[in-house]
């Protein structure tokens, strides 16, 4: 049988090795989550913390820099709830296109570089408008056709039926391509390595909303 004096010994001992996983437990669960989506972002920017995309939040979000952007779109659901149906509209629309769904995650990517899926019904750079940022002066339609989210994805996948730019399946061998580098030969942007860095937020947004969006003809 153990003595009273040993068992005793044993259980300060065994109090003293528990006490620092007991003590790093409280401390990890005393570390406060990461802050991001748009409520944060609107909150350093001095914005009302709505989660949705306003004036002054587009304004905000079309000048900040990338870490930032990083930093407030992780998942889905840090956009806000019109940009993530306008995220929705462009899986259906490929979908109706029949687009596999390797160009529907390059459309994705691309609208989230340009715009954040905000449909932009003012010019921010020069006359580009809506989520693809498409410019009127050079071809991708009138004003209401690049602001109509179904319509500009349209002519994004090249599948409208109107304009002269080539979209994406007019690209050859889009397919075997770099998505970024899809990205950029649709959209002839001043800065082409930017689109990459959203591929792995596209293919998280198709993952998730994809099984539950409808084909739009």
């Amino acid at each position: 049988m153990r003595s009273a004096a040993v068992s005793a010994v044993l259980a300060v001992t065994c109090g003293v090795l528990a006490a620092p996983g007991v003590a790093t437990a409280t401390a990890t669960a005393a570390v406060p989550a990461p802050r991001h989506g748009l409520k944060w972002f609107q909150e350093q920017h001095g914005l009302p913390r709505t989660g949705e995309v306003d004036a002054r939040t587009a304004r905000a979000l079309a000048k900040a820099p990338d870490a930032e952007l990083h930093r407030t779109f992780r998942t889905a659901a840090d956009l806000g709830p019109e940009e993530l149906a306008n995220a929705r509209t462009v899986i259906g629309v490929g979908k109706g296109a029949g687009i596999p769904e390797q160009g529907q995650v390059i459309a994705l990517m691309t609208a989230m570089q340009e715009s954040k899926f905000v449909n932009y019904l003012t010019p921010v750079d020069h006359d580009s408008l809506g989520i693809f940022q498409q410019r009127p002066s050079t071809g991708w339609g009138t004003p209401e056709q690049i602001t109509d989210v179904p319509t500009s994805s349209k002519s994004f996948y090249g599948v409208a039926d109107f304009g002269h730019n080539p979209g994406l399946i007019q690209i050859a061998g889009w397919e075997a391509m770099p998505p970024g580098d899809v990205c950029q030969a649709v959209q002839v942007s001043a800065y082409p390595d930017r689109y990459a860095q959203w591929e792995g937020f596209a293919r998280d947004l198709l993952a998730q909303e994809g099984p539950t969006v409808p084909p739009i003809p």
